[in-house]
This record gives C-alpha cells, sequence and structure tokens, in this order.
C-alpha cells in the first residue's frame, strides 16, 4: 500500500510541475529569417600556389547558399524568458557528399532572469551572442578559422554565439557586465607530432559602461582573459596553456548631430606557447566617424576610420608582440575579410552612401590595406567552401599591402524582403610577391526575407 502511495504522490507531483511550468508560459513569440546568397569569387589565392592548387584557372568558387534559421522566444514569468534558435547553413548540392550534411543547429540556447536575486542584477545562461562595444575585440566566437560548414565559407557565416554565461548590474547611468565563456578550440601538437590533443578555451571578461547623458557620449572601460589557444599552434616544448590579458576602452560620442565619433585602445600581454617568442606585448587602436546629412535630398552619408592592429617585427626574441585577433567581429572590407588575418596591419576606410529612393540604398566603402611589420608568408583566416585556406608567398621588403573597393546596392522589396547586390575588387601592393599580385573579385547577390 506504501509503495502504492508513493507512486501516485510521484506522479502527482511530476504532472503539478509540469502543469505549473506549461501555465507560466505567458508569451511565446516565432521568428525567424531565411537568406538566399549567390557568391562568384575569383582570384582568392592572388595568382599564387594556394593550398588547393596553384593552377590560376582553378582559383574560382561559385556558390549558392541558404541559411536559415527559427527562433522562439518565451516569457516564462515577468522576469524570466527564454530563447532558443536554430539554424541550416548549406551550400546548395552538398547532401551529395558523405562528409557534408544539411543538419539542424542549435545557434541560441538561453534563458534571462532579470532582478535575479538583487533588482539591478541581470543573468543570462546558455548559448548567446556577446558583443562589446564596435566588435574590435568580442562579437564572434568562431573568429572565421572554424573549418569546412557545409561548403559554407566561414566568413559568411551566420554563426557568432558563445557558450556563456553574463551577468549586468544596471546602475544607470552605470553599467557593469561579467561574463564567462568557453569556446571549443583546435588541436596542439607537439614537434615531431609526439603529442596531439584537443584543447578548449575559456574567456573571462568584465565591462564597466558610463553614459554622460549629453552628445551621446559612453566611455567603456573592459578587461578580458583568455586561457586557451583558439586559433591552434604547434609547440615545440612541453604543453604550456597561453594566457593572453586584454585591457582597453572605448569612447563614442555625438558632438553634433547626426555626427557619430568613436575612439578605442586596447593592450595585451600575458604568456604565449611556440616558436621562440613566450611573452606576448600588443596594441591596438580604432578611430571612425560617421556623418549623415539627415536633411538633404538622397540622405548622403560619409565615413572614416583607421585601424591599427601591432605586429611583431623581431621573430627572434622572447616577445611576440603580433595583435591576437581573439574574437573579432569587423569586416572592414569584403574581400580583405577573408583574405587577411586579423593582425599586424593599418587599414584605412573611406565610406558613402546616399538612397535616390526611399528603399534604395547605394553604398562604397574603399580600403587602403598596410602591413605594421614586414613578414615573408602570410595566411589567411578564412576558411573556403572547400575547407582550405590560402597561403601566400610575400616580399619581406615591402609594407603596401593594397587597396579594395566594395560596391552595393540594396533594394527594400518590402517591408520583409530585401535584395542586395555587392561587388568587390581587391588589388594586391607590393607587399605579395610578384606572383601573388593577381586581381582578386567577388560578386554577392542576397535576398532575406525575415518573418
Amino acid at each position: 500500500m506504501s509503495k502504492r502511495l508513493i507512486l501516485v504522490l510521484t506522479l502527482a507531483f511530476v504532472v503539478g510541475i509540469s502543469f505549473a511550468a506549461y501555465a507560466e508560459v505567458q508569451n511565446i513569440k516565432v521568428s525567424g529569417d531565411l537568406l538566399f546568397t549567390t557568391v562568384s569569387r575569383q582570384m582568392f589565392g592572388l595568382g599564387g600556389a594556394t593550398s588547393v592548387s596553384g593552377d590560376k584557372k582553378s582559383d574560382t568558387e561559385n556558390l549558392l547558399v541558404t541559411q536559415a534559421r527559427l527562433r522562439l522566444d518565451a516569457d516564462l514569468t515577468d522576469n524570466v524568458m527564454a530563447t532558443v534558435r536554430l539554424i541550416n547553413e548549406r551550400a546548395w548540392g552538398t547532401e551529395t557528399s558523405a562528409t557534408e550534411s544539411s543538419n539542424i543547429d542549435v545557434d541560441l540556447a538561453y534563458v534571462s532572469l532579470k532582478e535575479f536575486l538583487y533588482s539591478p542584477l541581470s543573468v543570462t545562461v546558455g548559448r548567446q551572442e556577446i558583443k562589446l562595444g564596435n566588435g574590435l575585440i568580442i562579437g564572434n566566437s568562431r573568429s572565421l578559422n572554424s573549418g569546412n560548414l557545409n561548403g559554407v565559407p566561414s566568413d559568411l557565416s551566420l554563426r557568432k554565439a558563445f557558450d556563456a554565461i553574463t551577468a549586468v548590474l544596471d546602475y544607470d547611468p552605470l553599467v557593469i557586465t561579467g561574463l564567462y565563456a568557453k569556446i571549443d578550440g583546435y588541436g596542439r601538437t607537439l614537434a615531431g607530432g609526439a603529442r596531439s590533443e584537443r584543447e578548449e578555451t575559456e574567456l573571462w571578461g568584465v565591462d564597466t559602461t558610463y553614459d554622460f547623458g549629453r552628445r551621446g557620449a559612453k566611455a567603456d572601460v573592459y578587461y578580458l582573459r583568455k586561457n586557451g589557444d583558439a586559433n591552434g599552434t604547434t609547440v615545440t616544448t612541453a604543453y604550456k596553456e597561453d594566457v593572453i590579458n586584454v585591457m582597453g576602452a572605448l569612447l563614442s560620442a555625438t558632438p553634433i548631430e547626426n555626427l557619430k565619433t568613436s575612439a578605442e585602445f586596447a593592450y595585451q600581454y600575458g604568456e604565449v606557447s611556440g616558436g621562440s617568442a613566450s611573452i606576448k606585448r600588443a596594441m591596438a587602436a580604432q578611430v571612425m566617424a560617421d556623418y549623415t546629412f539627415a536633411n538633404r535630398r538622397y540622405t548622403p552619408a560619409l565615413g572614416v576610420s583607421y585601424t591599427y592592429l601591432s605586429g611583431d617585427k623581431d621573430t627572434n626574441d622572447n616577445k611576440d608582440k603580433s595583435w591576437d585577433r581573439m574574437f573579432y567581429d569587423q569586416a572592414l572590407n569584403n574581400i580583405a575579410y577573408a583574405i587577411f588575418p586579423f593582425s599586424n596591419m593599418e587599414v584605412v576606410n573611406l565610406k558613402g552612401s546616399m538612397k535616390p529612393k526611399e528603399d534604395i540604398t547605394l553604398a562604397v566603402n574603399w580600403g587602403y590595406y598596410r602591413l605594421a611589420h614586414k613578414v615573408s608568408s602570410l595566411t589567411s583566416v578564412n576558411i573556403d567552401g572547400d575547407g582550405n585556406a590560402n597561403t601566400y608567398t610575400m616580399d619581406s621588403t615591402k609594407k603596401m599591402l593594397g587597396n579594395e573597393v566594395d560596391l552595393t546596392a540594396t533594394y527594400d522589396y518590402t517591408e520583409d524582403v530585401q535584395l542586395g547586390l555587392t561587388a568587390g575588387i581587391f588589388t594586391p601592393g607590393k607587399a605579395f610577391a610578384a606572383l601573388n599580385r593577381d586581381i582578386a573579385t567577388q560578386l554577392v547577390g542576397t535576398m532575406k526575407i525575415t518573418f
């Protein structure tokens, strides 16, 4: 009799929990988007020997890509919200390969708790997108170097989320954000192949933001610590975990109406393994200004930016001064984003846009690229649709990397459908060896449906 009573009470308890959980759902919102992209890329190997082939005729990539996302946002109570977003990214025809599939994966999966234990405190737990400031340091967990995604080049992937815990203390106008994230790493191998193991990377950080309340003036001061190596390294000595600390500040303001400005500086220090260097000392700086002529015909806009990422001048000493790209989320130009590692360079961008009609936007973006320090070789971070990266031969006496121009036309067909066409051309500079100076081009057409 007692066993039956225990069973009945157990079932009642389970049913009660299920009913309570169901009853607490106040609202469920379903949303998502479909992005269809056609990509034509020519000469991303810049005419030289690539990881695929040294034949110039083979240095082309033509793709049709579908990226689909479905999102559910559930308000459980006034202070509890759960979010799940599923994603499918694939190049058309990849199902024919035994190693590629059109799997549906979890892109977002987190719960947000407002006024958690303490009214100014909010906590978010699970797979979530995290972006600090302009994305110079944190914004994309994949950092491009993440292998093949069903035939989709990694620079076109929409997956950026971190498995993380974030906590926000909102003492308006002061906001303090703390974060912890764990990112899948890559194999580490000792010289001679004596040891190979997969390493995970941990990211810790705190960001303090103060809103001055006038002219859009804000100040961000942050500290981040990355343990491990999400980039993969071959080490020649006993295994030692990389530790990179980042301290930085971002100032942003609107000094006059329609003019947005920002200035950011960051410094890296810590310990690294691999090669002769053991001490990390690097820096990055970025200045941006954008002005919109809001009351003029065609609503023209102009923008300028300067980005500096330090490089390592002396590779034989014990200091590594090259900027670690961390988890940046910035495409200064489209082709350069796929070719260059986000390190050891200076970039000047000039941008302009206009709206000849209310639903049409035309934009141009010119980028000038130069090495911070001369190098003899360069390997791209991006992984193409076949899962390969390009390696370039450089002229170790030159710094000029090249110029890129991107032209973009966007048409808002309806409130939910947007059509886009982007053409880009990159002209290599003298920092590339003669065999790597062929012009790279790209043509990308998109159709995005949001629901």
